[in-house]
């Protein structure tokens, strides 16, 4: 029978993180799904580790394509469920049991949204902080907030596999990848929405292909560039560029003060846990 649910995760060097996403993916308390994963070029133990976890579950499927890089194995993965909704679940990052089920239902009482993520308990070992995110849930509040930061955590996102088709899967790019898709769905004409209850963990570490790949001050400058898009192609009011300038002086901002910001300016809903 066919999956309701594709969950879709890419590896690559994931040995240290084989405690977090497997785990919570297998313990959901939804049942109908298939976890594709998809090793995207890893070049220690991952691949032989996800084939053995798969010759012992068969809802698990494993591929190997080779290395073609985070936009391209999303892609590929994708390219691959079956399933009506996608769930996207980084390796190294966990899902809470009822994620599953509470996304599914939201998304099959709200068929004009095409996208769905939620609340999320964020661990940031690198300035060893550990709050909760509660990022806005309604649409228009969502599409605002795009344009000061990225308002659904690309690893507790589900969406329909149709608005990936339609916003043309993707884009081929190596940063803000998730931001970037959420405006190609937004401009579709899907509705966004966040669930207010937490759905999992989302890791910072400096091991990870995001911070190894691109310069902190790189990173900010693409986020401003990418902010400014949102608020040109989404129609938002004009001063809201001013958080896209806002942005190349946060780069700047001492870390010991940038929660300070992140919460007073940029408002980004947290609570310490």
């Amino acid at each position: 029978m066919t999956p309701r649910v594709s969950v879709v995760t890419t590896v690559y060097n994931g040995e240290p993180f084989f405690d977090r996403a497997v785990p919570g993916i297998l313990a959901q308390t939804f049942a109908d799904f298939e976890f594709i994963l998809v090793d995207d070029g890893s070049t220690d133990r991952s691949l032989d580790r996800l084939r053995e976890l798969a010759a012992g579950d068969p809802r698990i499927r494993v591929f190997a394509p080779g290395r073609l890089g985070a936009a391209s194995a999303y892609n590929y993965g994708v390219a691959q469920a079956a399933g009506e909704y996608v769930a996207r679940q980084d390796f190294d990052d966990r899902s809470y049991p009822d994620r599953l089920q509470r996304q599914v239902a939201f998304l099959d009482a709200h068929p004009g949204v095409g996208i769905v993520g939620g609340a999320y308990v964020l661990v940031d070992e690198r300035r060893g902080e550990r709050y909760v995110r509660t990022p806005p849930t309604g649409h228009a509040a969502i599409v605002a907030a795009m344009a000061r930061y990225v308002p659904i955590a690309h690893t507790t996102a589900t969406f329909r596999r149709r608005a990936w088709s339609e916003a043309g899967g993707y884009p081929e790019v190596n940063n803000l990848i998730d931001l970037r898709f959420y405006l190609r769905v937004a401009k579709r004409g899907w509705q966004l929405a966040n669930l207010p209850e937490v759905v999992g963990e989302h890791y910072v570490h400096d091991s990870s292909w995001f911070h190894r790949t691109l310069k902190y001050a790189e990173r900010q400058r693409d986020l401003a560039r990418v902010q400014a898009q949102v608020v040109r192609e989404l129609g938002l009011p004009r001063w809201m560029y001013l958080y896209s300038l806002g942005r190349h002086a946060y780069a700047r901002i001492p870390s010991g003060l940038k929660r300070i910001v992140r919460r007073g300016v940029i408002r980004s809903r947290e609570r310490d846990v």
